[in-house]
């Protein structure tokens, strides 16, 4: 039996998708040990977000340069964590847990950063468990199980600046969809803009407006897809913060969107998803939440796991507008 801990440091993932994944293991981690003042670390947006779930006490901004990151070094070391679990696999994150002094240091074997971790876990393949189930792999360290996993709480003031952005653009009280088009990871994660134009026609037919939304790297993608849709689409590529673009997730009917950031943050608030899936593995980054559909054909060379493919990506042609729209009509039953 793992005793109760009083200090608790979790280095948090770098990415929207795998830091939503962390939920189930934040959630079991404040279970376990409902008395232990639990830290986190990692992008300021994502301890934005996660904090308002209340499941660590207080979060910490991954800071850009080495002085930042010494600071806060010393910062952690001064209030002695007893524990730390290491969710990304890299090297500095398992140093900068040794350098924050936590006696327990938990994560997997990578980068050859074993010497650094006290509890060095061999990971699963790619695939073999959900990324969540691994994480928590790493919480049943310091005596963590699953429990319920309640929807993504909003941040305060996010909803309010939803409502005033769509407000702005007329659609104060319009029912919503919303497409995600874009993918950081690469065009094996992309369909078609023409295909998720003719979704989206389809959406706008049923009296839909489509907001085309995503990061602002993104922006051209989906300026493509509404250029393709019509007057019905409104895009919103950077033009939100990410509390704000979780609330703008939280009012839609349903969102289509690729294997992404995006997909995951939908998911999590609880909104009717659909995502698709080309070149990765659905049984490893499937998005958690009680509405979720997934659409893959994999051919017999996925999961590749690849950014770009070198034959025509045929495991996105084989998703079409027709499967997308029965998946649609499923989840939003």
């Amino acid at each position: 039996m793992v005793r109760p801990l009083e200090r608790l440091l979790v280095r948090l993932p770098n990415w929207l998708g795998d830091a939503l994944m962390s939920r189930p293991l934040l959630h079991a981690l404040r279970a376990a040990h409902p008395a232990a003042e639990l830290r986190a670390v990692g992008p300021r947006e994502l301890v934005e977000l996660l904090a308002a779930a209340r499941v660590f006490d207080q979060g910490h901004p991954w800071p850009a340069g080495r002085s930042g990151r010494a600071a806060l070094e010393r910062t952690l070391r001064a209030w002695r964590p007893e524990a730390a679990l290491v969710l990304p696999p890299s090297f500095s994150s398992a140093l900068f847990a040794r350098r924050c002094g936590a006696a327990v240091r938990v994560g997997f074997r990578h980068e050859a950063r074993r010497a650094l971790l006290t509890r060095a876990l061999p990971r699963p393949a790619r695939g073999d468990l959900h990324l969540s189930r691994e994480y928590l792999l790493l919480g049943a360290e310091l005596g963590a199980h699953a429990v319920p996993l309640p929807d993504l709480a909003l941040p305060a003031g996010a909803a309010e600046r939803a409502a005033a952005l769509l407000a702005a653009r007329g659609l104060a009280g319009r029912d919503c969809a919303v497409l995600g088009p874009g993918a950081t990871y690469g065009p094996a994660k992309r369909w078609s803009a023409e295909r998720f134009a003719a979704l989206g026609r389809a959406l706008a037919a049923r009296g839909l407006a489509v907001l085309v939304c995503g990061a602002a790297a993104e922006r051209a993608t989906c300026a493509a897809v509404a250029e393709g849709l019509g007057p019905a689409a409104l895009v919103l590529a950077g033009e939100t913060d990410l509390a704000a673009q979780a609330a703008l997730l939280a009012r839609a009917a349903v969102a289509v969107c690729n294997d992404s950031g995006l997909a995951h943050l939908s998911a999590a608030v609880g909104t009717p998803t659909v995502t698709i899936f080309g070149s990765t593995s659905s049984a490893w980054t499937a998005p958690l939440g009680r509405r979720v559909r997934v659409v893959q054909h994999a051919p017999v060379c996925a999961p590749c796991f690849q950014r770009s493919c070198r034959i025509g990506t045929p495991c996105l042609e084989a998703v079409t507008v027709a499967g997308v729209g029965r998946a649609v009509d499923q989840v939003a039953a």
